[in-house]
């Protein structure tokens, strides 16, 4: 079956899916970089599943329960190739889109070809090179590393970025930057609250990035909801910046082409203006129906 034969095309241009009764659509929710002058520029999105039925919101954990085990990997990718497709639609020239995988659905050589085959074709679809795809692979205590890192070898030879998350430095931290070689690191919160109150943990933490920075690898600060949190993150050195302060999640379409376009020319310094001053978070609007209906009509 054809990996698009779950998806919908909304009148708005927004792609969704059907699984059983429930509706899946992506919410998309920026990451920033600041710009000397202080304005703000998408550089990667974020996809997030969103899960209805009847209109009423489900818990993207509550919908995984429903699914039989042995279709979870298939339903897995339909929300990436979700993500991809709406994320192509906004025709951002240089914005990645970081997309979740469960590392331990794909286990065995044919599992792994079948998902790098299914997001090649997404990112055909949605005219993204692969590059611009960079897939979170989050680990679990059962997971083989020794799998994870077969996997992320296997996406790295279709093209794709590779992200981390919950980065504390750690040994096994360490060893995931060693095996998974990845492109964006997300720093744990509750961390890195920790670890930059004090100016000698900026220091470090500036320097942690820069090394980074050297690898071509990009960190990330989540949970931005303080201008504190902003100044912070200048002091370290500039990361890329997510959080509720900056924009909210939106489900596709999205506003962020008309609230954050993006930035041609090399900004010009600009005295007292405030960054976030014109670009207002968004909820995010209510479900759309679908128009058509594909797929299954149960679990």
């Amino acid at each position: 079956m054809s990996i698009f034969s779950n998806l919908v095309r909304q009148p708005d241009g927004a792609f969704s899916a059907l699984y059983g009764p429930y509706l899946l659509q992506s919410a998309l929710q920026p990451i920033f970089a600041e710009w000397p002058d202080g304005r703000l520029q998408i550089a990667v999105l974020k996809g997030l599943v969103r899960a209805s039925t009847n209109g009423v919101p489900c818990s993207p954990t509550d919908f995984f329960q429903y699914v039989p085990e042995g279709e979870r990997a298939a339903v897995d990718g339909l929300c990436r190739s979700l993500h991809i497709l709406n994320a192509g639609t906004l025709g951002r020239r240089d914005v990645a889109l970081i997309v979740n995988f469960n590392g331990g659905l794909y286990m065995t050589p044919q599992a792994i070809r079948q998902e790098v085959e299914r997001l090649r074709l997404s990112a055909h679809e949605a005219g993204m090179a692969p590059a611009r795809i960079a897939c979170e692979i989050r680990e679990h205590p059962e997971d083989d590393p020794d799998v994870l890192a077969h996997f992320a070898s296997r996406l790295h030879e279709g093209g794709f970025s590779i992200a981390i998350d919950d980065y504390t430095g750690e040994d096994h931290d360490l060893a995931r930057l060693q095996s998974l070689q990845p492109q964006f690191v997300t720093f744990d919160t509750a961390w890195l609250q920790d670890f930059s109150e004090n100016s000698a943990g900026l220091a470090l933490l500036r320097v942690l990035i820069g090394q980074f920075a050297r690898k071509n690898i990009r960190a990330i600060v989540t949970g931005i909801e303080e201008p504190e949190m902003v100044a912070r993150c200048r002091d370290m050195g500039g990361p890329l910046m997510q959080g509720y302060l900056l924009a909210r999640p939106e489900i596709a379409p999205t506003s962020f082409n008309l609230a954050f376009p993006e930035l041609e020319d090399e900004p010009q310094q600009i005295v007292g203006e405030d960054p976030f001053a014109s670009h207002p978070s968004m909820p995010e609007p209510r479900a759309l129906r679908p128009v058509r209906q594909f797929g299954k009509r149960g679990a």
